[in-house]
């Protein structure tokens, strides 16, 4: 079962806070295709649900429960961290450390693989019950199950308290791991976090209720509660958690390395901080924006798909890292490197400008992107319920489909179906195919392409 993360987590992808993490395919199984900084070296062309990024090695999840890994500059594979231990199957998520690897097995258990300096994968016993995982520079931490209530299990690297989880270590729905800090989402929507706190990075203002998203900056860190109001701590040497009145209205959240942005209802941007390269002068007309990215010295924010779609950059060129190509139309994400930018296309294509702009062919069928501070990744996919992965939904696919239905509850594939078959006919994603999938695949059925 697909862990829920329960909070939205975005950042500044390059700096340790938050700079390891996972992202899940949308839309169907798909491929990863990885540019920049890259030594792949592995099959990456079909079937993967989720990617997870360490300080110099990627972790691939597929749809059949097993786990490809590549490193990319130095330190290659020099600790194991890209050697997955057997058996290589049933593994529902994973998380990437500096240079250690975890999955979480379909059975609650975790297995570690890597470097293993500070004990990071060594699993504290029971090793069972956990839902989710979450990887630090040389720190692990474990979600278990409100079930098994809903706890912390930390482990590896304590030189500042990050494994420390403080008292009650209960109810807890949600885990990131910082570099060198640890943070967890109560049931209640409050945040916890322990760990390094030189900036008071660790300290969320009460009332401590009601956050929905956290964003993290290279030393600052920022919450979005429910009733559209920011919080923000941490580092403030820039003036990054100084967030301007009428504080309210607020949708969404990012951090740049030294400034923070948010996206107000109305579609308006407001940015704070550092402005030494103009990263806070949102240029006019300040409507119509649906999402916001923050980088080192710059900033990108995409227009609702009702306005066009477009990107509008402002702040440091030096790299020509603001410089949106033309067509500058039809995006729907947008994601921002250390002096590279990426968005993504309706139409499943990425283009890409600045210090990272060679896109590998094909460029389509995209469904997600994320940039680090000198490579770029994005998830390939397929329409739901494309079975047969021709890129339709047509009689061939509903020969599968039919072969694979066996009814409410039952999580195995019956004799004759492929068990990648049965995952891809899962459309409501209950772990069974039964009539309501029909009902489902009914809807997204074309003819052959």
């Amino acid at each position: 079962m697909r862990p829920n993360l329960g909070m939205k987590v975005c950042g500044w992808a390059i700096v340790g806070l938050l700079a390891t993490g996972m992202a899940w395919a949308q839309g169907g199984h798909g491929s990863i295709v990885g540019w920049g900084g890259q030594i792949v070296g592995v099959d990456l062309s079909a079937d993967f649900t989720a990617v997870a990024v360490g300080h110099t090695h990627s972790l691939g999840l597929k749809a059949d429960g097993s786990i490809v890994a590549w490193a990319c500059g130095y330190p290659l594979n020099d600790y194991g961290q890209c050697d997955v231990p057997a058996p290589n199957t049933d593994f529902v998520a994973v998380a990437a450390g500096s240079l250690h690897s975890l999955g979480l097995k379909a059975d609650g258990s975790i297995v570690a693989w890597g470097r293993n300096w500070y004990g990071e994968c060594d699993v504290p016993a029971p090793n069972t019950d956990f839902v989710a995982v979450a990887a630090g520079e040389g720190h692990s931490l474990g979600l278990k199950a409100a079930s098994a209530g809903g706890g912390i299990v930390a482990w590896g690297s304590n030189y500042y308290g990050q494994c420390d989880v403080p008292a009650p270590n209960t109810d807890f729905v949600a885990v990131a791991a910082g570099a060198f800090h640890s943070l967890g989402l109560k049931a209640a929507a409050s945040i916890v976090a322990w760990g390094r706190n030189d900036d008071g990075q660790c300290d969320a203002p009460a009332p401590n209720t009601d956050f929905v998203a956290v964003a993290a900056g290279d030393g600052h860190s920022l919450g979005l509660k429910g009733d559209g109001l920011i919080v923000a701590w941490g580092s403030n040497g820039s003036g990054q958690c100084d967030v301007p009145a009428p504080n309210t209205s607020f949708v969404a959240v990012a951090a740049g390395y030294h400034h923070s942005l948010g996206v107000k209802a109305d579609g308006s941007i407001v940015v704070w901080g550092s402005n030494y390269y103009g990263q806070c002068n949102v240029p006019e007309p300040n409507t119509d924006f649906v999402a916001v990215a923050g980088s080192y010295e710059y900033s990108l924010g995409l227009k609702a798909a009702s306005a066009g779609g477009g990107i509008v950059a402002w702040g440091d060129n030096a790299y020509g890292q603001c410089n949106v190509p033309a067509p500058n139309t039809g995006f729907v994400a947008l994601a921002a490197g250390l002096f590279h930018s990426l968005v993504l296309k309706a139409d499943g294509s990425v283009v890409a400008w600045g210090t990272q702009s060679n896109v590998p062919a094909p460029n389509t069928d995209f469904t997600a992107i994320a940039a680090g501070y000198g490579h770029s990744l994005g998830i390939k996919g397929y329409p739901r319920g494309d079975l047969d992965h021709d890129r339709d939904m047509d009689l061939d696919d509903f020969a599968l489909f039919a072969n694979c239905m066996a009814g409410p509850d039952v999580a195995d594939p019956p004799p004759g179906c492929d068990p990648i078959h049965f995952a891809r006919g899962d459309l409501d994603d209950d772990e069974d195919i039964d009539l309501t999938e029909f009902a489902l695949f009914q809807t997204l059925f074309t003819s052959p392409r």
